[in-house]
C-alpha cells in the first residue's frame, strides 16, 4: 500500500491489495533469513517469547515508544530523550507544535497480559479480539477489515496505522513468529542494531538515517511521538 497518499482505507481497497501482499511475503521471508549488510552479526533471539508484540490490529509493538520506554536499555532511553531535546518540538499537520504525548507511557505490548498504556487498554480492536479468544488477532477474523479497524486507520493521519492491514496479511501468510523476526530486524538501526520507534528520523545511538525499509516520513505528518 502507498503510505504517502491520504486514501481512506475501505474493505474494497483492502481486498484489492491482498493479492499483491501475498506475492511479496515470500520475499519478506527471504530478507529475514539473510544477514544485514552493515550488521551481519545481528541475530534475532527468543522469537517465541515475543509473539505478544504482534498486536491484535497488526501493529508491531516493539517499535512503539511506550514499549521502548519500558523495555529499552537505560542507555537507549537516555539517548532518545537527548535526541528529542535537541530536535525541538514535533510538528502537527496544521503546523502547531505538539508535545510528545507518549513520553512517560509504559507498555508491555498488546497481547502481553501485562502493563498496557491507557489508550491500548481502551482499544476497541484489542477488546474485540480478547472477547473472541486469547491471543486472537484480526488476521484470524472473517470480518476483516471491520469498521473498528478502518475507523482507527483513517483517524488522525498516523502513518504507522497504514501498516495495520498489510501487516495482518503478512502475519496470515508468514506466521506470527516469522513476522516478528522480520519486524524486529526491520525496526533496528542497520548500523548499530538499536531499536527504532515508528517516527524516529534517525537512530538515537549512532545517527544513522531512517532505514528505507520503514514507511517514509513527510514534513507535514503528525509526529507527536
Amino acid at each position: 500500500m502507498d503510505f504517502d497518499n491520504n486514501e481512506k482505507i475501505t474493505r474494497r481497497n483492502f481486498v484489492k491489495g491482498v493479492a499483491g501482499t501475498a506475492v511479496c511475503c515470500a520475499c519478506f521471508s527471504l530478507n529475514c533469513a539473510g544477514p544485514s549488510k552493515k550488521n551481519s552479526n545481528l541475530e534475532i533471539e527468543d522469537v517465541k517469547g515475543k509473539v505478544h508484540l504482534a498486536a491484535a490490529c497488526g501493529t508491531y509493538c516493539g517499535a512503539c515508544p511506550a514499549y521502548i520506554n519500558k523495555h529499552g536499555t537505560e542507555e537507549q532511553i537516555k539517548m532518545r530523550q537527548q535526541m528529542k531535546l535537541s530536535s525541538g518540538p514535533t510538528i502537527a499537520q496544521n503546523g502547531i507544535p505538539l508535545s510528545n504525548w507518549m513520553d512517560g507511557l509504559l507498555c508491555d505490548g498488546c497481547l502481553s497480559g501485562g502493563v498496557l498504556a491507557g489508550h491500548c487498554q481502551r482499544c476497541n480492536i484489542r477488546l474485540c479480539a480478547l472477547n473472541k479468544q486469547n491471543d486472537f488477532r484480526c488476521c484470524d477474523c472473517e470480518e476483516l477489515p471491520c469498521y473498528r479497524i478502518t475507523k482507527l486507520i483513517n483517524m488522525g493521519g498516523y502513518l504507522h496505522r497504514k501498516e495495520y492491514l498489510p501487516n495482518l496479511e503478512k502475519i496470515r501468510q508468514m506466521g506470527v513468529e516469522q513476522w516478528i523476526k522480520y519486524e524486529e530486524k526491520r525496526w533496528r538501526c542497520p548500523r548499530c542494531g538499536m531499536s527504532m520507534s515508528w517516527y524516529d528520523t534517525e537512530c538515537a545511538g549512532c545517527g544513522e538515517p531512517r532505514s528505507e525499509q520503514l514507511f517514509p516520513l513527510t514534513e507535514n505528518i503528525i509526529q507527536s511521538f
